[in-house]
């Protein structure tokens, strides 16, 4: 059975999304693809937050409520895999929501497929990122002993929400506020700290790539939202 076109919805334009607006609109998307409604992919920056998985406490969060209030950085907790991890603007952030029942019901799979996308999408850029054999660092995409992209999801009966996180030009002195993803022995890096500034791309562009080699890697027909 062939499957109906993903809806691209790209939010870019609107500028960066508060995390509790676009988990609202994940929840809207994953309850339509239960249903039997198309698939969806999120496109956006987020507006300053730390967000806390299901696999972590607050223990890796190293500034104060305080601090992080006079920053307006928010602290969100959140279903996805993984530990804590940053958003912000200049950050692309891909949110899939698919159905991978009945044929690809194979979590490792999906975010090996994640993975690969971003490792394509950094070397369209002329970045050569790759996976980590090192324990611990499993979903994520690095350079070196930095980490240029981390994966978070979610899965209920097989439908996906929460996604991918590729850092383009993103403030990354904001990742000194935690311990990313629980590692302690690596760094966080960029397109713009690796290209330079001028050098690299927009997270526009960097959206358009992402977007054209997910639907290569996943056999997705892609199709813009109204």
């Amino acid at each position: 059975m062939s499957r109906a076109p993903v809806e691209v919805v790209s939010l870019l334009s609107r500028g960066p999304r508060p995390y509790d607006e676009v988990l609202g609109l994940q929840d809207e998307a994953a309850a339509r693809v239960t249903e039997g409604g198309p698939e969806t992919l999120f496109l956006l920056e987020h507006t300053d937050v730390i967000t806390i998985g299901r696999n972590a406490g607050r223990g890796d969060l190293l500034a104060s409520d305080d601090l992080l209030a006079r920053q307006g950085i928010d602290v969100r907790p959140s279903d996805r895999g993984g530990k804590l991890t940053f958003h912000g603007p200049g950050q692309l952030v891909a949110y899939p929501v698919l159905n991978l029942a009945p044929g690809e019901t194979d979590v490792r799979r999906y975010i090996r497929n994640l993975e690969e996308t971003l490792i394509r999408t950094a070397a369209e850029f002329g970045v050569e990122a790759a996976r980590s054999a090192e324990p611990g660092r499993w979903s994520s995409i690095w350079v070196g002993n930095d980490k240029l992209a981390a994966i978070g999801v979610h899965l209920s009966r097989w439908v996906t929400t929460h996604g991918a996180a590729l850092n383009v030009r993103t403030d990354l002195s904001r990742f000194s506020l935690i311990v990313p993803c629980g590692i302690v022995d690596g760094g966080v890096t960029s397109l713009a700290r690796l290209l330079g500034p001028e050098a690299a791309p927009s997270v526009v562009a960097v959206a358009a790539a992402f977007t054209r080699h997910f639907g290569q890697l996943f056999g997705r027909r892609l199709r813009e939202a109204a």
